[in-house]
């Protein structure tokens, strides 16, 4: 394994720029389309101005639900500059939280509460408005809930000894607690299906593709090793090609295990996103073996890089890992989806069994040496 190793070495020597750059290509890849991604999406936010002519609870609340708006970028400036803006066309809508809202909001008053202006091409306005009128709908709500309940203690001369405050900190928690409305939409003749809330690019999914990619390209060595002079040489070493082919994968494995530690330390450093070892263990073996089988499918490096990045590109499109989900309705994408054992545990997939079944294969399978 010594003179393997050392043999590798000088090989990597030669080509220490392009290992260098594959190796690091999906750590690099991924950091910087996830920080690009991000930049973007703030940038393409609509400005609206808000103006708070009072700072309560009740007024910082709703801020913050409009700030939950994914397309929506909050400016909180005085009223004279969100017109100005607003005319200038900088800001897309404007709306005035005036003095007294949290006291008409637990009066069940909801006149005058909030002024809105707009211009003719203001096209955010809807969908805020309707954030803010469904919030001030729930908390007067809570208000008319807690009167509601006060009148009944008058009306049947019980004492609960519950307060107004207590009766409406008391609804939140039952909201909060609760899944009181979930709605589920489809378009139609289609199956309804729940899902949770998804992020546009999975930080994990995007770093698969990368590394699938990298991974393919870097197992060229395996077409080069196999169409060099020096392969007749080994019916009179110590070594087969297989063994020799077969060491090569182990040292191959273990360099990009230790590349994906320090990924997975990396991405959890910037991101915070955490990674089950044991599937990216599953992961690597597994993309290890399959492009050291396909690699011995070619002659020429050039058709191997050429399918290499086909097959890239077909995982990336069809696996939903980098691009949302369902592009297509054919289930056993998902059975050969190479991505899957990292992402959701799921091991023992028709994937996973191909890339078993034609190790075993190769292991079996007699060489034949022709000097």
């Amino acid at each position: 394994m010594k003179s393997i190793l050392a043999t590798r070495f000088i090989h990597w020597k030669k080509q220490r720029t392009s290992l260098i750059f594959w190796l690091l290509f999906p750590i690099i890849a991924t950091i910087g389309i996830i920080t690009a991604t991000e930049v973007l999406q703030e940038d393409t936010k609509v400005p609206v101005g808000v103006v708070l002519e009072e700072e309560t609870e009740e007024s910082k609340e709703l801020v913050e639900e409009i700030k939950t708006t994914p397309f929506v970028r909050i400016r909180e400036i005085p009223e004279d500059d969100a017109l100005h803006q607003l005319r200038k066309h900088e800001l897309d809508s404007v709306f005035v939280i005036h003095e007294g809202f949290e006291e008409k909001i637990l009066e069940n008053n909801r006149s005058q509460l909030i002024t809105s202006y707009q211009s003719d091409l203001s096209f955010a306005y809807s969908p805020v408005k309707e954030i803010i009128l469904s919030y001030v709908q729930q908390e007067t709500g809570k208000s008319k809930a807690a009167f509601t309940v006060k009148e009944l203690e008058q009306q049947y001369e019980t004492n609960t000894g519950w307060t107004f405050e207590e009766i409406v900190i008391k609804s939140n928690q039952i909201e909060q607690d609760e899944n009181l409305l979930n709605t589920a939409f489809s378009f139609s003749g289609s199956p309804v299906k729940g899902s949770k809330n998804t992020p546009l690019f999975s930080i994990w999914g995007l770093w698969a593709i990368c590394s699938m990619l990298s991974t393919l390209l870097l197992f060229d060595w395996v077409i080069k090793e196999r169409q060099s002079n020096t392969r007749v040489r080994f019916a009179f070493t110590r070594w087969t090609l297989k063994s020799y082919l077969l060491q090569n994968l182990i040292l191959y494995s273990v360099l990009f295990f230790i590349i994906d530690l320090l990924t997975v330390i990396t991405l959890y450093a910037i991101f915070g996103e955490w990674i089950n070892i044991f599937n990216l263990i599953v992961f690597r073996i597994l993309l290890s073996l399959a492009a050291f089988l396909l690699a011995h499918l070619f002659k020429t490096t050039y058709l191997f890089y050429s399918v290499s990045f086909g097959l890239t590109l077909f995982v990336t499109i069809s696996s939903g890992a980098v691009l949302p989900p369902g592009v297509t309705d054919w289930f056993w994408l998902d059975l050969l989806n190479p991505v899957l054992p990292l992402l959701s545990g799921e091991y023992l997939s028709l994937w996973s069994l191909i890339v078993i079944l034609f190790t075993i294969v190769w292991l079996v399978r007699k060489e034949r040496y022709h000097a």
